[in-house]
C-alpha cells in the first residue's frame, strides 16, 4: 500500500478571514506527529486499510449505530464557554449530515452516491460513574487558548465508551504558517489502542452549530468533517492525484473508490472542478463532500464508498462504544431513545432561601458562563429579603453586552402536586433607561440536557429599584415576587429550573425565596389563619411565639435544624381555642438557621428562625 503521505499543499487550504489564514483541519499533521511517538500505529493503519479494501460498496439500510457524546468545554469565562443550546445545535447538524435527513442541508444532495451513514450521536445521560449529566463538562482552564493534545487531560472520559469532544477557544498551530487559525482535528479509529487517552475531536468553539456564537461561514460542518475522520475517513485530496484507477483506488489517496482524487483542497463552492485528469474514468471532484474543504453551506454528502469504509473501521475499533451494554450505561436505549430517569429523591413541595455561605451540598449549581467572581451569580450574605442570604450578580461590573450567567436548582419530583407553582423574588435596578437586561427561566426534566424556556422577564418588569450608575443594593421594599404555573410540567420527576441572566448594561440583581409548591399550600393557609408570629427573630436566646388557635386541637411545636432533624420540643398536647403566647428559650443553640415546626390537626407548617 502506498505510504501515508501528505504534501504541504494538501495540508493547507487558505482563505483570509479578518486578514488571518484559516487551516480548517490539522488531523493529518497531528497523525504524522503521533507516528513519531507511536510508530506501531502505521502497521495498524495498514492493516485497517487492507481490510477496508475488501469491503464491497453497498448503499443499503442497516442497523443504526448510536454514539454517546460528551462535550468537554474548556474555558476562561469567555465566548468559548458555549451554551447548552449551541452544543445541542452542533449535535443536530451532525445528525442531519450523517443521517442524510430529508429537508435539511445534509439531505439535500441528489447525487446517487450520497448516502445515509446510519450513525447518530447522542449526548450522554450518565457519567462514567453513573451520575446523571447533561452531556457537558465545563472546566475553567487557561489551556483553552492555543490548545493541543496535552489539554485533553484536563477532562477525559473513557474513549471506548464515549465520543470525547473538546471545545476550546483556539487550537495551537505548531509548525504551520504564523497567524493561522486552526478549526479542528481528530484521531482516526486505528489510533485508539495506542492513543486512547487523546481519542476524540478537538474543536474551536465557534465551529459548533449555527446559533449564538458560531461561525456561520462553516455552518457547523467543521464538526461533521472532524467526526468523519473519527469514524475512519481521509481527505479526498490525500496524496493528491493518486488512486484514480480501479486497481489503486482502494490503496491510495483516500482509499475510497467512488470519490475521485483531488489535487488540492477545495475552497469556496465552485459549480464544477476537475483538479485531477489522470483518473479512469476522468470524473469531476466531489466538491460537496464533507471530507473536502468547501464552504459549510456547500457540503452535503458522504458517499456509499465512504460508508463502506466506515462500516469496516467502526466494528474493528469502536464496536464497544455503540454496544447495547455501553449505551445502557450512558443512559441510551438500543433504539437511540433515552432511558427513563429514576425519579428524584427530592420531592416537592420544596423551598430554598439561600441562607447559606456556599451552595456546596445543596444541589444548586452556578453556571457562570462568561463572568468569574462576583460579577456572575453567587451567594451574597449581606443582602436578603428574608433570612441571611440570597443569590446575586453584581451586574454593574459587567462591561460586555450579551454576557450570560446562570444558576440552576436541584432536580425534584413534583408529581405529588396538583397545581405545581414556582415562585421567587428578585430585586433589580437599571443602570440607565437603555438597560435591556433579561432574566430567562428554563425548565428541564433531564438535568438540563434539553430545556423549555418557560418565561422571559425583561428589565422593565424586573426593575424594582431606582435607575442609577451607582451599585444597587435593595431595601426590604425593593423586591418583586414572580410566579410561574408549572402544571404543563406536572408529570416531571426530575424538574430542574435554571435562571439565566443576559446582561445588557444593567445594574445589580438579587434573587431570593425559591419555592415550588401548590399556589397556596394548606400549611401556609393554616399559618395565616392562626396569625403565627415569632419575635424577636433573630433571637438572642429568648423569643416568644404568638398565635390564635381557632379550635380545641392537638398541637406539636418543635425546633428543627437545617437538615430537618428535631432538636428541641416546645409544646406537645391539646391546645384550647384563643390567643396563645409561648416562651421560647434557645440559649443552648449555636448561632445559625433553624425551623420552628408546627403540626396541628388542620395542617403543618414551618417558620424560619435565626439564632445569633
Amino acid at each position: 500500500m502506498k505510504k501515508f503521505l501528505i504534501t504541504a499543499v494538501a495540508l493547507l487550504v487558505t482563505q483570509f478571514v479578518n486578514s488571518q489564514v484559516v487551516q480548517k483541519c490539522v488531523t493529518d499533521e497531528m497523525f504524522l506527529e503521533s507516528l513519531k511517538q507511536f510508530p506501531e500505529v502505521a502497521k495498524e493503519q495498514q492493516r485497517a486499510g487492507e481490510i477496508a479494501a475488501q469491503m464491497p460498496i453497498q448503499n443499503k439500510k442497516n442497523t443504526v449505530r448510536y454514539i454517546p457524546v460528551v462535550f468537554h468545554v474548556i474555558h476562561k469565562y469567555g465566548m468559548e464557554n458555549l451554551s447548552q443550546a449551541q452544543l445541542n445545535d452542533a449535535i443536530r447538524v451532525l445528525n442531519e449530515d450523517f443521517r442524510k435527513i430529508s429537508g435539511t442541508n445534509g439531505g439535500s444532495s441528489t447525487d446517487p452516491l450520497a448516502s445515509d451513514i446510519e450513525i447518530e450521536f447522542r449526548l450522554a445521560q450518565f457519567t462514567p460513574n453513573g451520575l446523571p449529566t447533561n452531556g457537558v463538562n465545563r472546566i475553567y482552564n487557561v489551556g483553552t487558548d492555543n490548545a493541543r493534545d496535552p489539554q485533553k487531560s484536563i477532562s477525559y472520559w473513557d474513549a471506548r465508551k464515549y465520543f470525547n469532544v473538546w471545545v476550546v477557544n483556539t487550537i495551537n498551530n505548531s509548525g504551520g504558517q504564523p497567524g493561522t487559525i486552526v478549526l479542528g482535528y481528530a484521531q482516526f479509529p486505528f489510533q485508539l489502542n495506542s492513543q486512547t487517552s487523546t481519542d476524540g475531536v478537538m474543536m474551536r468553539a465557534d465551529q459548533m452549530g449555527v446559533v449564538e456564537n458560531s461561525d456561520l461561514s462553516q455552518q457547523g460542518r467543521t464538526f461533521t468533517h472532524e467526526a468523519g475522520h473519527w469514524v475512519g475517513l481521509y481527505h479526498p485530496f490525500q496524496g493528491g492525484c493518486v488512486g484514480g484507477t480501479s486497481t489503486t483506488c482502494a490503496s491510495q489517496g483516500d482509499q475510497v473508490c467512488d470519490t475521485p482524487p483531488v489535487s488540492t483542497a477545495t475552497t469556496g463552492c465552485p459549480s464544477s472542478r476537475n483538479s485531477c485528469t489522470n483518473d479512469v474514468p476522468n470524473l469531476p471532484d466531489l466538491v460537496k463532500n464533507y471530507m473536502d474543504y468547501a464552504d459549510g453551506n456547500c457540503m452535503n454528502m458522504f458517499t456509499a464508498g465512504q460508508k463502506a469504509r466506515i462500516n469496516t473501521m467502526m466494528p474493528l475499533y469502536r464496536s464497544n462504544i455503540y454496544s447495547t451494554g455501553n449505551l445502557n450505561a450512558a443512559g441510551i436505549n438500543a433504539d437511540g431513545t433515552y432511558r427513563t430517569l429514576t425519579p428524584s429523591t427530592l420531592k416537592a413541595p420544596y423551598y430554598f432561601g439561600f441562607d447559606v455561605t456556599s451552595l456546596a451540598g445543596s444541589g444548586w449549581v452556578q453556571e457562570n458562563y462568561m463572568c468569574p467572581g462576583d460579577s456572575g451569580w453567587q451567594i451574597n450574605n449581606s443582602v436578603s429579603l428574608v433570612g441571611s442570604g440570597c443569590m446575586a450578580a453584581m451586574n454593574l461590573k459587567t462591561w460586555r453586552t450579551n454576557v450570560r450567567n446562570a444558576f440552576a436548582s436541584p432536580s425534584m419530583d413534583i408529581t405529588s402536586l396538583q397545581n405545581p407553582t414556582l415562585s421567587f423574588y428578585t430585586s433589580y435596578a437599571r443602570r440607565s433607561t437603555a438597560s435591556g437586561d433579561r432574566l430567562r427561566v428554563f425548565i428541564s426534566d433531564n438535568y438540563g440536557r434539553t430545556e423549555i424556556l418557560a418565561r422571559t422577564i425583561l428589565s422593565a418588569e424586573l426593575s424594582s429599584g431606582p435607575t442609577s450608575t451607582d451599585p444597587f443594593t435593595p431595601n426590604t421594599n425593593e423586591w418583586k415576587k414572580f410566579t410561574i404555573d408549572l402544571t404543563p410540567y406536572k408529570s416531571y420527576t426530575n424538574l430542574r429550573v435554571r435562571f439565566e441572566l443576559q446582561s445588557l448594561r444593567g445594574n445589580n440583581i438579587y434573587f431570593d425565596e425559591f419555592r415550588v409548591d401548590e399556589p397556596t399550600s394548606i400549611g401556609e393557609q393554616v399559618k395565616r389563619s392562626m396569625d403565627f408570629k415569632l419575635f424577636p427573630n433573630p433571637s438572642q436566646g429568648l423569643s416568644k411565639i404568638t398565635l390564635t388557635n381557632t379550635k380545641n386541637q392537638l398541637f406539636e411545636i418543635s425546633i428543627l435544624d437545617i437538615q430537618g432533624k428535631k432538636i428541641m420540643d416546645v409544646f406537645a398536647g391539646k391546645m384550647s381555642e384563643g390567643e396563645k403566647e409561648l416562651d421560647l428559650d434557645v440559649k443552648s443553640l449555636d448561632s445559625g438557621l433553624y425551623f420552628v415546626s408546627v403540626k396541628t390537626e388542620t395542617g403543618t407548617f414551618v417558620h424560619k428562625m435565626w439564632v445569633e
